[in-house]
């Protein structure tokens, strides 16, 4: 009975988010296509930051950071897990520094989000082609060596049994130990409860606290490749810790 009377608040808060978040999109569109294509990508980035922080003012997305002490001195690999879109958003007011995002090749062709990969300032993985994975492994080598920090979801998509995590894949891990970078653990807790994946009128949503949880970094340095399936199962657990601690 009260999640049928709960509904209706749910879809109209839906509604209103996604107003609030395509509205001020297309009202920044031609700001982002305009650094995009002079290669600003550090103003792009603030600008990312300013546009975060606007949509969960107005959509009482309330950002709670626990850790961000534990930020090194960039670059560093930032590994998380994917419970929600949200994810997304919140990683520009949770780094501090200058970074980018591995995604998905599929986000070339998604609008407004398709300019970032195809300007270079996002990295594409392409997941069914060994060719495009290994440029995109250099690219992000090269990235890491040129000072600009990565983030990486390592479960490559939104799991359906969130909180649970899916299985971490290599790449991240394989990345750190060839480039000898740390890698920071993030543990999202409650994104999912505040927007999660799926139907629009079957998926759980709400304003509330959105709790962030920055682990201390792990060094890499000295690690060789048998060295890559112990340090994903090491931050599985950090991170899996976290959202055993519920929201």
């Amino acid at each position: 009975m009260i999640e049928i009377i709960k509904k209706p608040f749910v879809v109209l808060w839906k509604v209103w988010f996604f107003l609030v978040f395509l509205v001020s999109g297309l009202f920044l569109f031609l700001f982002f296509k305009w650094y995009l294509g002079h290669g600003k990508y550090k103003e792009s980035l603030s600008l990312l930051r300013i546009w975060s922080y606007f949509v969960q003012y107005t959509t009482g997305i309330i950002l709670i950071k626990k850790g961000k002490e534990n930020f090194p001195k960039p670059p560093y690999i930032i590994v998380s897990n994917h419970s929600s879109y949200l994810d997304i958003i919140l990683m520009f007011t949770v780094i501090p520094n200058y970074f980018a995002f591995l995604g998905k090749a599929e986000l070339e062709n998604w609008p407004i989000v398709k300019m970032f990969f195809k300007s270079g300032m996002q990295i594409a993985v392409p997941r069914n082609n060994r060719k495009g994975s290994h440029d995109a492994f250099i690219k992000s080598k090269h990235a890491l060596e040129n000072g600009t920090s990565l983030v990486i979801f390592p479960e490559a998509t939104i799991p359906t049994f969130v909180p649970r995590m899916k299985s971490f894949k290599n790449g991240a891990f394989r990345l750190a130990i060839e480039t000898g970078f740390p890698i920071v653990p993030l543990s999202f807790p409650s994104n999912y409860k505040r927007m999660m994946s799926g139907g629009f009128l079957k998926a759980q949503a709400s304003p509330g606290f959105a709790r962030v949880i920055i682990h201390p970094a792990i060094e890499t340095k000295g690690m060789t490749e048998e060295d890559i399936v112990p340090l994903r199962k090491k931050i599985f657990e950090i991170i899996e810790k976290e959202l055993d601690n519920g929201n």
